[in-house]
């Protein structure tokens, strides 16, 4: 299947399922409050497809799928705007404006709700298979980093951070993402047998740029002890251009020994446009090969780079590999945990980007978002159902902010109905609809523009 067409595909599917479930928690929640339901829309616009429910809580609503697969929507019966015929058979005491205040709540609250469990659910399913992840071993910290600072030299294992066990690598990568915007980390390591605890600590005025968010997470200096051997080597760059192969083993630059793949790169990045001699083991011979780095911009500094890749799990040395699955139990309880995890993330990056801490530039929109399905859609079922739960979080933090046309909007004019002791006026709330419509207008549009962007940059 074609780039394009796995992204097409896994977008569909993505938008399938979490449109559904998010609509679906307003519908369930409304019906059980006894509020009647004329229709339950997957996508916008023209109506593709419909039919009529007849049984139990399903009877009487109009399901539909329709034209424009970017969101959905329940439209509930309402006595302010009885938009169709069906309306006008559906008594006055199942209409959504007609039902007490914490019905109401409970009813816009639903959809977001539905997403966290959803979200939850979906850990639990990925968390819940057989994994290969590299092992927790670090490699040489560079100097003045937080790891240097602290007392690590590489070559332990990490046990814990921030006082949660890790069994491999993916984990830690987990717990720093948690944890990005600390200023310190409590780190365990098994340091040949014996475990050492650490405080990782580093200064993060200097990190809130347009790379502030990548920066947060390589400051702590914290790497996987990868061995120097090239995976991939890109057709037409540096290192191909010089000779080098998939397979070789880098044992010095410029006379530099190089232990792990952290060294050859630390030297790269600081050699744009010189020429540099690489000493290399192939086939159990040594032989020298002249490389010249390309110079690129990384966030306001030129760096360099030989465009190659280090190897891949599936190529590592089952020495330095990890094999571990969880009990369904254990999976479970992971899987809330993350859920709990990835919704503290996205609001403390949310906030974030509100003091100008992380650049807008990280917003991003459809095309990201299918992207990102496609790729993990050809990567297989986990990373897939991993994606969806990190999207779903997304959405429902999304769905929650006080913004007039989410749901979160509409939870804030409950707040100041149950302060007023009725509801708002009609003048003040068709107001907060017209900001509302200019805040998401505005939220979208940023978001395609860096889409775009980043596809044609």
């Amino acid at each position: 299947m074609s780039v394009f067409g796995s992204s097409l595909l896994g977008f569909l599917i993505a938008v399938a399922i979490l449109v559904t479930v998010h609509e679906f928690g307003h519908y369930l929640v409304a019906r059980w409050c006894g509020v009647a339901v004329e229709r339950f829309s997957i996508g916008f616009g023209p109506v593709i497809l419909k039919w009529m429910g007849k049984r139990g809580i399903f009877r009487g609503t109009e399901f539909a799928i329709s034209a424009l697969p970017l969101g959905g929507y329940v439209r509930m019966y309402d006595t302010r705007n009885p938009s169709t015929e069906q309306g006008a058979n559906i008594p006055a005491h199942e209409a959504f404006d007609r039902q007490p205040l914490w019905k109401r709540s409970s009813i816009v609250a639903a959809g977001p709700i539905a997403n966290f469990v959803l979200a939850a659910l979906l850990y639990a399913v990925a968390l819940s298979a057989p994994e290969r992840d590299l092992a927790a071993q670090l490699a040489t910290p560079t100097k003045q980093s937080a790891a240097f600072e602290a007392g690590l030299r590489g070559g332990e294992r990490i046990v814990s951070v921030a006082g949660r066990d890790v069994a491999h690598w993916g984990e830690v990568r987990w717990q720093l993402l948690v944890h990005l915007f600390d200023d310190e980390l409590e780190l365990t390591v098994d340091d040949a047998g014996v475990e050492r605890n650490f405080v990782l600590r580093r200064e993060t005025a200097a990190l809130a740029d347009a790379g502030g968010t990548s920066k947060r997470l390589t400051s702590w200096g914290l790497a996987f002890d990868q061995p120097p051997i090239l995976g991939r080597v890109v057709s037409g760059g540096p290192a191909e251009a010089a000779g080098l192969r998939a397979g070789d083993t880098v044992k010095s630059v410029n006379g530099a020994p190089v232990r792990q793949w952290s060294d050859m790169t630390a030297l790269v990045q600081k050699s744009a446009g010189q020429r540099m001699e690489f000493t290399v083991l192939r086939a159990g011979s040594v032989q020298d090969f002249s490389v010249t780095p390309k110079s690129v911009d990384n966030g306001g500094v030129r760096i360099g780079r030989i465009e190659v890749a280090p190897q891949s799990a599936a190529e590592l040395d089952s020495r330095l590999l990890v094999d571990y699955q969880r009990s369904p139990m254990t999976a479970i309880a992971e899987g809330v945990r993350r859920s709990v995890d990835a919704t503290w993330l996205t609001v403390r990056v949310l906030g974030a980007m509100v003091t100008g801490e992380v650049s807008l530039r990280q917003i991003s929109g459809p095309l990201s978002m299918a992207e990102g399905a496609g790729a993990t859609l050809k990567q297989g079922f986990t990373a897939f159902v991993m994606f969806l739960a990190i999207v779903s979080v997304s959405i429902g933090v999304l769905n929650l902010l006080p913004v007039p046309m989410l749901d979160g909007g509409q939870l804030l004019y409950h707040l100041f109905e149950a302060i007023k002791g009725a509801p708002l006026s009609e003048r003040v709330e068709a107001l907060g609809q017209r900001i509302g419509i200019g805040f998401v207008t505005a939220l979208t549009a940023l978001a395609l523009y860096n889409d775009f962007l980043r596809i044609f940059s």
